[in-house]
């Protein structure tokens, strides 16, 4: 079937007619309607109410113009509909096709029109179904309806549990469900793969035996905190309570008479207090006491260290002994290999061996025996110590309770004592309260009733004013009468203000004894604060005695290490005595090695630091490790030699065999029959050799095993020892590399030192030199030395003044970190402080300083460089002028050498014809001398010229590097400067700018808070005057019902009276009554309901009694206020 579409949400298909269908359109009436029934009786029907529709309603038909917010609300709202899916859910378990869903269903009389082709032509409802399902009509997104439902097939199961289909909210809450079963199996599945990637059993054990000892020291140490802090923390606790009940009790004092009390209180408190300082200074005593006896532990840990040391030179020993016995099995198996002539020998070796085994097994077992003696003597003493430890610990704590146990008592005394003092003050006070009330009813009542009599006669003048004059001279003299009534109520009042006056008189002399009390009081205060000092510095006392005893737990914490570190030494001398044991050694060497290795352990302790001793521990367990896997390897080959020994044995006795066959032929002859006898003699022996080998190997097998499970422990201290030492290693590696660095670098100042000297030594050697070659440079040269010297002074002050300008510009950087954190100092005190601009101020001024010194630095150090320049220049001028005066000279010399070649060779040309040969040679021999001496000077003088040179251009170098780094060092602190003077402007801008901000805030805050004080003092005020009202209100009916009360007793009186009166006149008469009285028991119901009143009116007195303590606190406020403000006026 099809349905008519309605208009829906989308604007766009159902709002408006579809153009492109107009011409199927059909307007002609619909013959499928028809009127209903009883439609002309309806008006006839109307009786003043809203008639029933009598049509019936189709609860299939479409729900039109539903609201949309239906779709996400579960749809329980009808009964028939829970009811129907309940019994659907229970029958079949899924829920049933729509009645109006099945095929050939017709509706019944119905107004509504059946389904026509038009809608059929625009509904794709006709097409089949799939899979064979009821065909659902289309509807708009936003309908109702318009979610998609999956219908179930024929027989099929429903969507949910109760046969309904989920909406869209409870599908989302099943996602979010399945999500977080997802999540949750996730987290199973790590922590199962994380538990079973633990479950190893390496890990198991290494995490047991961890968890093991973590446990027994987190155990011990919970245990040892708790007995130890216990005290301590009780102490603390009872003089911070005490303080502050100090401080209570100067508080209330000041309102209390000062008496003999509390002197007795206060010289309780002194003998309170010099018992506790008695008491300090036992416990001072007891901690010297615990100081000695740690010097003692101290002394059996050296002896602890030193019985270590000895353990491990024993356990070098005995690998050196079990080289040894390699060495000897070497020996064994090559005398083996050997011919059988060396079998005696062998045997012989063999027995001193095992008397010299024999002998080393007595002696290590007297070492053992004296190293157990020493070691039970140390272990007495620790237990000695650990025991006179405990009774210390425990005497304190003993001492300690009692401190407690005082205190406690001094802390009931103080509150009795203040509690009778607390109710003697408010007797007074509320005796004070009563008169003052009293006196203040009076005046009141008295105003009161003057100024109603006052009203009345105003108002009786008014009303005969008004009357007329007829009526004037009555109204006059009533008014005199009421005058003179009101003269004499005045009189009356006037003596009874005299007498309030007198008792206010009275009051107001209470209230300076008052005063003179609280200034006895005062004076108590003063005592109290003195002994509030004394009391804070026992409490300094009490703190410095807690921390010695924290050092005590400390030494005790270090004990306990101690003992467990002696349990661990003493199980390691069980198993290294187990592997000694097991050895066996030559003795003579043993003892050699013993004494060598004393001395040399004795020597390398003065030598070696800890850091070395440690690495050597570590090589010396390394070193075993390897020993036992060398034996574990030379065992491995002993068997297999022995294997290969029991092969050939079994050759030879196969050989033996063929030669006794071959020699029972040859019987006869004697000397045959003696070398079989040998033959048998030496087979015997190889037996028993092979024999004592077979023992030998099993006895290696032993020590094997023993060997493995000393190793599997000496691998897991290994472990233990190497993370406790790697640490250190690599501590003391660092401070190796820094100890290195700092040698490297002093061999590096050493080195350029001894280039200096060397530089020096050959400067020295030249100027030597110079003055050896030419004595007319000499002056010269001395002077420039000291030039030299000079300017070498003069460099090395200008390097000390730079090094000085560098401290300075890290010193510049240091003061402006400290300027920084100053002003970020400042701008957070800005916050928290109430006047932040007097320290602002005081840090710009000193900053301002700082920037003028600095300024006046950088001034000095320009004039100081521009006076170095000065001087580098005019000794510059000065080195041009000596070089220019030089090269003139060796101009002048050059030119006289020229000279004198030109003379020599005139010379030459010239006495060639008349000088003889010999005084030819002789002249030319001299000539030839002058020119070699003037080339040398020559030559001379042109090398000193050429040092002057190089040394003119070092110094002008290094000028040149000393000019450029003065002015990268003044660029450096001139921008510094700016940047300081800079940052020192925004910090105060933003100090400005924060203290104004602040100021701003300060009186909003303070405005506000004055606002709102005026508003709680004014609700205050009301409520004040409310409860006052109130209060004068119920002492008003509560003198009312006095009165009544007293009225009905007279009533009762007069009752009583007259029944007595009635009773002598009926004895007067002759009737006598019955005089016998039978008194009537209380009923349970009268029992109860007085133990009922009784703990209701209890009850009720204890509420109002807190009540009472409010308001007489109360009223003495308001007192106090009030006569401070009379005071004030």
């Amino acid at each position: 079937m099809d349905y008519i579409a309605t208009p829906r949400t989308e604007a766009g298909d159902y709002t408006r007619m579809d153009t492109t269908a107009m011409h199927q359109l059909d307007f002609s009436e619909e013959a499928s309607f028809r009127a209903p029934e009883g439609r002309d009786a309806l008006f006839k029907k109307m009786s003043g109410a809203r008639p029933a529709t009598s049509t019936p309603r189709n609860p299939l038909a479409i729900r039109r113009n539903v609201n949309a917010r239906n779709e996400f609300t579960p749809v329980l709202k009808s009964a028939m509909k829970n009811r129907t899916r309940q019994v659907n859910g229970l029958m079949k378990g899924g829920p049933e096709t729509p009645a109006a869903l099945k095929p050939g269903f017709q509706l019944s009389g119905t107004p509504l029109p059946e389904a026509s082709m038009m809608d059929a032509m625009n509904s794709s409802s006709i097409s089949l179904s799939v899979d064979e399902r009821t065909p659902v009509p289309d509807m708009a997104n936003s309908s109702d309806i318009s979610t998609p439902m999956a219908l179930p097939r024929r027989g099929d199961e429903a969507l949910d549990g109760s046969g309904n289909v989920l909406t869209l909210r409870e599908q989302e809450a099943r996602l979010d469900q399945i999500g977080k079963e997802n999540f949750g199996l996730k987290l199973k599945i790590h922590f199962l793969e994380e538990a079973l990637s633990k479950a190893g059993p390496e890990f198991h054990s290494a995490a047991v035996e961890e968890n093991i000892g973590l446990k027994m020291d987190k155990v011990t140490m919970m245990k040892d905190l708790k007995q130890y802090s216990k005290s301590l923390k009780k102490a603390e606790q009872e003089l911070e309570s005490y303080r502050q009940q100090l401080k209570d009790y100067a508080e209330k004092v000041k309102r209390r008479h000062a008496d003999e009390d509390i002197r007795q209180e206060m010289d309780e408190l002194r003998q309170l207090a010099e018992d506790r300082e008695a008491e300090i200074k036992e416990l001072q005593a007891k901690l010297e006491e615990f100081q000695d006896a740690g010097n003692d532990v101290d002394s059996l840990k050296a002896e602890l260290a030193k019985a270590k040391e000895e353990v491990a030179q024993r356990d070098e020993l005995l690998d050196e002994h079990e080289n040894e016995i390699e060495q000897l099995q070497n020996d064994l198996k090559s005398a083996q290999e050997s011919q059988g002539d060396d079998q005696e020998e062998l045997e012989r070796k063999l027995a001193q061996q095992a008397e010299r085994v024999q002998e080393l097994e007595e002696e290590m077992q007297a070492y053992k025996r004296s190293k157990e003696e020493e070691i039970d003597l140390m272990q007495e003493k620790l237990d000695s110590v650990s025991g006179h430890r405990d009774e210390e610990v425990h005497e304190l704590e003993r001492h300690l309770d009692e401190m407690e146990r005082r205190a406690e008592e001094a802390e009931e005394r103080i509150k009795q004592e203040r509690s009778t003092l607390e109710e003697r003050l408010r007797i007074v006070e509320r005796e004070k309260d009563v008169e003052i009330k009293a006196l203040q009813r009076q005046i009141d009542n008295f105003h009161n009733e003057k100024e109603t009599e006052l009203e009345a006669i105003r108002e009786r003048l008014q009303l005969a004013e008004s009357q007329g004059d007829n009526q004037v001279q009555l109204a006059q003299q009533t008014a005199r009468d009421w005058q003179q009534k009101v003269i004499d109520l005045t009189r009356e009042k006037g003596v009874e203000l005299e007498l309030l006056q007198s008792r206010v008189d009275i009051a107001e002399a209470r209230a300076d004894e008052l005063d003179d009390c609280r200034r006895k009081l005062r004076e108590a205060e003063q005592r109290l604060d003195r002994l509030q000092t004394q009391s804070a510095s026992y409490e300094q006392q009490v703190q410095e005695l807690g921390r010695e005893l924290k050092s005590k737990e400390r030494e005790l914490d270090n004990l306990h290490k101690l003992k467990r570190e002696r349990d661990d030494a003493t199980h390691e001398i069980q198993g290294l005595r187990f592997e000694m044991s097991s050895k066996n050694s030559q003795i003579e060497a043993l003892q050699k090695m013993t004494r060598e290795r004393d001395d040399l352990s004795r020597q390398l302790s003065t030598l070696q630091t800890s850091l070395q001793s440690r690495e050597h521990d570590l090589s010396a367990l390394e070193k075993k490790v390897q020993d036992y896997e060398s034996n574990l390897a030379e065992l491995n080959k002993l068997r297999t030699e022995l294997g290969d020994r029991n092969r050939e044995l079994e050759t030879v006795r196969k050989t033996l065999t063929e030669r006794e066959e071959a020699l029972d032929a040859l019987r006869n002859a004697a000397d045959e029959a003696t070398q079989l006898h040998d033959m048998h003699d030496i087979v015997r022996q190889r037996d028993d050799e092979l024999e004592a080998l077979r023992g030998d190997i099993n006895r290696y097998k032993a020590e094997i095993e023993s060997l493995q499970r000393s190793k599997s422990e000496v691998e897991r201290e290994l472990k233990e020892t190497l993370e406790n030492w790697g640490q250190d290693k690599i501590d003391h590696e660092d401070e190796i590399e820094v100890l290195q660095e700092a040698a490297d670098e002093a061999q590096e100042e050493k080195a350029s030192l001894e280039a200096k000297i060397a530089i020096l030594e050959q400067e020295v050697q030249a100027t030597y030199d110079l003055q050896a070659k030419s004595v007319s440079f000499d002056a010269d040269l001395r002077k420039a030395e000291r030039e030299k010297a000079h300017l070498q002074s003069r460099l090395e002050g200008l390097e000390a003044e730079l090094n000085v300008a560098s401290q300075e510009r890290t010193d510049l950087q240091a003061r402006l970190d400290k300027l920084n954190r100053e002003l970020q100092t400042a701008r957070q005190s800005t916050h928290s402080n109430a006047s932040p601009s007097k320290g602002l101020a005081e840090l710009l001024k000193k900053a301002k300083l700082e920037v003028k010194d600095l300024t006046i630095r950088v001034a000095e150090l320009e004039h100081d460089r521009n006076d170095l320049e000065r001087r580098l220049k005019a000794d510059i001028r000065e080195r041009e002028t000596k070089l220019r005066i030089a090269e003139t000279e060796v101009e002048s010399l050059q030119l006289t050498v020229a000279e004198k070649q030109g003379e020599l060779d005139a010379l030459r040309s010239s006495s060639r014809q008349n000088i003889s040969p010999n005084t030819h040679d002789r002249n030319t021999r001299q000539y030839q001398s002058e020119i070699r001496d003037l080339k040398e000077r020559v030559r001379n003088k042109s090398l000193d010229v050429e040092d002057l040179q190089i040394q003119l251009e070092e110094r002008d170098a290094r000028l040149k590097d000393l000019s450029t780094q003065s002015k990268s060092l003044l660029r450096e602190k001139e921008k510094k400067l700016r940047e300081l003077q800079e940052s020192l402007q925004h910090a105060q801008k933003a100090l400005r700018h924060e203290s104004t901000s602040d100021v701003l805030d300060l009186k909003t805050q303070i405005m506000d808070k004055e606002k709102r004080h005026v508003k709680e003092i004014q609700g205050l005020a009301k409520q004040i005057q409310y409860l006052r009202a109130r209060c004068v209100r119920e002492e008003g009916f509560r003198e009312s019902l006095g009165y009544q009360k007293r009225f009905c007793l007279m009533m009762i009186e007069v009752y009583n009276q007259c029944n007595k009166e009635d009773l002598r006149l009926i004895e007067e008469i002759g009737i006598t009554p019955d005089i016998s009285y039978r008194s009537r028991k209380h009923s349970l119901k009268t029992v109860g309901l007085a133990i009922v009143a009784a703990v209701r009116m209890q009850r009720l007195s204890e509420q109002w009694a807190g009540q009472r303590k409010v308001h007489a606190q109360l009223v003495q406020k308001v007192e106090a206020m009030r006569r401070r403000g009379a005071r004030l006026r």
